[in-house]
């Protein structure tokens, strides 16, 4: 028997699908943290009266969160491994940098 081809072990039947719930995982835990603080930063910032801005990130902070959980399960899904990787470490390397500015969509 010979030994396939890195390129034909990734049409084998099932070969990329712990690679595809990977991705869509990733994806998912990255979507909830940059929406939803991204909508409750906007939301917050609205301010208002007797604590209106509080209240106002707050929904945005669960809104983006379930916002973010689908478009990220989506992102991995469509972009795949690499695509997906790199997005979670440039959010998550942003979060690091006390000094980066906010990451715009």
């Amino acid at each position: 028997m010979r030994e396939l081809t890195s390129v034909e072990m990734q049409n084998v039947s099932g070969a990329g699908l712990f690679d595809f719930i990977g991705s869509v995982a990733v994806g998912s835990v990255t979507g909830i943290t940059s929406f939803g603080l991204k909508w409750a930063m906007s939301g917050g910032s609205t301010g208002g009266i007797a604590g209106a801005g509080i209240i106002s990130a707050g929904v945005g902070l669960v809104v983006g969160a379930v916002v973010g959980l689908v478009d990220g399960a989506l992102y991995g899904a469509v972009n795949g491994w690499d695509s997906t990787a790199g997005w979670f470490n440039q959010i998550v390397e942003n979060q690091f940098d006390a000094t980066a500015p906010v990451i715009k969509a």
